[in-house]
């Protein structure tokens, strides 16, 4: 009975250690990067010109967003639209930059920034203080060309994000920037035209014309 048990104990511990061995050399399971994950520039437009640094315009973007891009001196006159896209390939990024629809992009954008006004300066929800006008200034905004803008610059970087505990996992793609500029003047013009127009043909008591006022004060003094 003794040598069985013996025989028996001696088998699993056999048998454990090489399950063990074949887990100590097995190469780690893959899984997906994290949010953590770092990324590092590999390639970007200006090598080929010699340029080693990526223009203030493009890593401020980077960093801040629109809002740290339109702080920079050279736009201090002018509000900043950036079209982006991520890609795999940098030859379809390059066709996508070239035939992108800026004028849809912009309406969009500047829709959102004047629902950010029009809420930051409403006492409640801006349904409630504005009533269905506010819906028609946005919606009518979304529809709208503006005029002035033009392409400022492009580029495009090549980034490499990976996670530094999982080797020999990591995804590079490209990103491709476009720059666009309104100045700020022209735009507010075109904005304010949209808010009175629509004023004159929406349904609107005293306090929801008060209420607008306010909104037209704030363009008129701070602009979007």
């Amino acid at each position: 009975m003794k040598n069985k048990f013996t025989l028996f104990a001696c088998s699993f511990c056999i048998a454990a250690m090489l399950v063990t061995g074949c887990a100590s050399t097995r190469d780690p399971e893959p899984r997906d990067l994290e949010s953590s994950a770092k990324s590092k520039i590999l390639d970007h437009k200006g090598t080929e010109l010699g340029i080693s640094t990526l223009p203030v315009w493009v890593d401020t973007y980077i960093q801040s967003g629109i809002t740290g891009l339109e702080k920079l001196s050279d736009y201090h006159d002018d509000y900043c639209f950036v079209a982006e896209e991520h890609v795999s390939n940098l030859n379809a990024g390059l066709v996508w930059a070239k035939n992108f629809d800026i004028p849809q992009d912009i309406a969009r954008n500047v829709s959102s920034r004047v629902s950010a006004l029009f809420t930051g300066a409403s006492s409640g929800s801006p349904d409630e203080t504005y009533g269905t006008y506010f819906e028609s200034v946005v919606k009518t905004i979304c529809d709208t060309s503006f005029s002035g803008a033009r392409e400022v610059a492009n580029w495009w970087v090549q980034v490499r994000r990976y996670d530094p505990d999982v080797k020999k996992q990591y995804n590079d793609s490209y990103s491709i920037y476009v720059l666009y500029t309104i100045p700020r003047e022209l735009l507010d013009r075109q904005v304010l035209d949209v808010i009175e127009a629509q004023e004159l043909q929406s349904k609107v008591n005293e306090e929801q014309t008060v209420a607008i006022s306010q909104v037209k004060a704030i363009m008129q003094s701070q602009g979007l």
